[in-house]
């Protein structure tokens, strides 16, 4: 049984003991019941905060996009507006790999997280793209972000290989993982915001 807290809960404070749950436990492990008893209070008392799960979700990414500076963004060098983006989005997100695979399967419905996107994409409409080019832009970068995350270079090679991939087998004993994960997103988001069309 949970140690009764004093004093009230706010949803700040359920947020982050959510956040908790699924930084150190993975989004698995995500309940009422684990927040509750981070928090040390009954789980039904958290119902007086939040409306279930699908509210606690939208509190989690409330915390790790609060988290993200104000854009920098000029529509006179949209590719350094981009690049800034990108690396911002990235610094917040990959500080919680466990949370991104629950949020990048939701609806964007944060007020800040819309913002951001209306945000990045009238620079781009400014810079004379279409605004559904402008989206496309966008996405592609969201691809880029979230997928270097969700599918970092250490689960992928994490097991022994046979002497059938030599090459490979050099490769990855010449890689420090960190390293190269910081390295290929990097290259990845610098490589794709060079190869988008100047606008016509």
């Amino acid at each position: 049984m949970p140690q009764t807290r004093r004093g009230s809960l706010t949803r700040r404070e359920i947020g982050l003991a959510a956040l908790a749950v699924v930084d150190e436990e993975g989004a698995e492990a995500l309940t009422v019941r684990r927040i509750a008893a981070r928090l040390g209070v009954r789980a039904p008392s958290l119902y007086s905060h939040v409306d279930g799960k699908d509210d606690i979700l939208e509190l989690i990414t409330e915390i790790i996009t609060a988290d993200m500076p104000a854009l920098d963004l000029h529509p006179a060098d949209w590719r350094a507006g981009l690049l800034n983006w990108a690396r911002t989005y990235h610094a917040a997100f990959a500080e919680h790999p466990n949370a991104v695979g629950i949020i990048a399967r939701r609806a964007v419905t944060i007020t800040e997280s819309r913002q951001a996107y209306e945000d990045v994409i009238a620079m781009l409409v400014e810079a004379g793209m279409g605004p559904a080019a402008a989206l496309r832009v966008v996405l592609g970068i969201d691809y880029v972000v979230l997928g270097s995350i969700l599918a970092p270079f250490s689960p992928a090679f994490d097991q022994p290989l046979g002497e059938d991939f030599p090459l490979l087998r050099t490769a990855i004993r010449a890689t420090e993982p960190a390293e190269v994960n910081r390295t290929a997103f990097r290259e990845a988001v610098q490589s794709y915001i060079r190869g988008i069309p100047d606008p016509a």
